[in-house]
């Protein structure tokens, strides 16, 4: 998802979420850290209920933590860990995990080429019980990333449009 707005990025990534929870899919909303408190009202304004945070259902998470261990984002560890956490839900009783994070920690730490290694990654090694999204901030790309992250992905939304990548 490519966004412009908060009100864009809520709008779609919410409704993405929200769409796993009575399919019985686990949920995973990776945000930046000092956006923690207000997502987690904003989650609640929207209308999912607070049942799924109560019964693990719905995990929210710092996309700082989640991304960059000790400072270092290493593509191989994210996918592991995301992997590690679908066993984990699925022992739970949950038939999958959907999942989608802000991308800004990469760019907050310069991490943007590692950020290419785990997108061009991502589609070779997920399992098929995982669907993400994955949030991207307009004004922190620029033309040539947006063009890399295109070949990475098979589909992108952006506020008007809905795009597959051939």
């Amino acid at each position: 998802l490519y966004y412009d707005t908060e009100d864009v990025r809520r709008e779609i990534t919410f409704s993405f979420l929200d769409a796993g929870l009575p399919r019985g899919e686990a949920v995973v909303y990776l945000v930046s850290e000092h956006k923690l408190n207000s997502e987690a009202r904003e989650i609640q304004r929207y209308g999912i209920s607070g049942d799924y945070l109560r019964n693990g259902a719905f995990t929210l998470m710092s996309a700082h933590e989640w991304y960059l261990k000790k400072g270092k984002a290493q593509a191989k560890t994210i996918i592991a860990n995301l992997q590690t956490l679908l066993k984990e839900k699925q022992k739970a009783g949950f038939k999958g995990l959907r999942a989608s994070g802000e991308m800004n920690a990469f760019f907050d730490y310069a991490k943007t080429k590692e950020l290419l290694r785990y997108e061009a990654a991502l589609g070779r090694q997920l399992a098929f019980d995982i669907c993400g999204l994955c949030l991207y901030d307009t004004q922190r790309l620029d033309e040539k990333q947006i063009v890399q992250l295109n070949k990475c992905h098979g589909h992108a939304i952006s506020k008007d449009i809905a795009l597959k990548m051939t």
